[in-house]
């Protein structure tokens, strides 16, 4: 599972629980697929596979928001995920106060690159952005574009996350991390996907309203003509209207 899958199962697995009483066991029935750092001590989500075990099926070909495939696009879903809930330890908590500035900034410039239709949710500003005098870092080892926070996991950079006072980036594993930890954040939508279907409503969502067209077989030219009319100056203002 992805990061941003995995947050918005762990989200949906928290709702069963609170429905059912019991543990939920995430996969297809017969496989776990939670098994990283996501769920950790999630006390809501069960490793074991039991008989009476409360399955979520949520797995790779089974995925909420899709609806099906045709012709390399994806057709979504009438869906919204749910904000998850993540557990951290105090030891944990006290590194990520260690290692964090105060009043910072986290954006996430780059996209996945295992998937060919992860260019289509791309944002192409990002350097005209960081050229104003706002506190922005990024996390992760890759070469940032601006001030970076070293985190060597994505739990790392979830605890990161916990304590930013606010996440720019784009549909993607941390903006549904920002939504789990009650970040305030600005995102921006192309032509890929929408918040309509995978947004949050405590999110600044910007985004041009129309049906998404989930390309993945290759770059959309629909998709990166809605990307470059996304400005700098739009994004700045829906930063500014959160830090009033």
């Amino acid at each position: 599972m992805g990061w941003g899958d995995s947050l918005m199962a762990c989200g949906e697995a928290k709702e069963l629980h609170e429905k059912t009483g019991k543990k939920v066991t995430i996969g297809d029935g017969k496989t776990i697929y939670h098994e990283h750092e996501i769920f950790a001590n999630n006390p809501f989500v069960s490793n074991e596979i039991k008989p009476d075990a409360v399955w979520l099926n949520n797995c790779i070909g089974n995925r909420p928001y899709i609806k099906h495939t045709k012709n390399g696009r994806i057709i979504f879903n009438d869906y919204r995920p749910k904000p998850a809930r993540l557990y951290f330890t105090d030891a944990e908590l006290e590194w990520a106060k260690r290692n964090a500035p105060s009043d910072f900034i986290v954006i996430e410039p780059n996209i996945k690159e295992t998937y060919k239709h992860t260019v289509n949710k791309a944002w192409h500003y990002w350097d005209e952005l960081i050229k104003h005098d706002y506190p922005f870092y990024q996390l992760g080892i890759k070469e940032p574009i601006t001030r970076r926070i070293k985190t060597q996991n994505f739990r790392e950079a979830l605890l990161i996350l916990s304590q930013a006072k606010m996440f720019i980036g784009t549909d993607g594993g941390l903006h549904h991390a920002a939504a789990a930890l009650g970040i305030p954040a600005v995102v921006i939508w192309t032509g890929f996907s929408s918040p309509k279907h995978l947004g949050y409503d405590s999110h600044i969502n910007i985004h041009d309203g129309e049906k998404p067209c989930g390309t993945y077989s290759g770059v959309c030219p629909h998709c990166v003509k809605i990307a470059k009319s996304i400005s700098v100056e739009r994004v700045l203002n829906a930063v500014d209207t959160i830090r009033c």
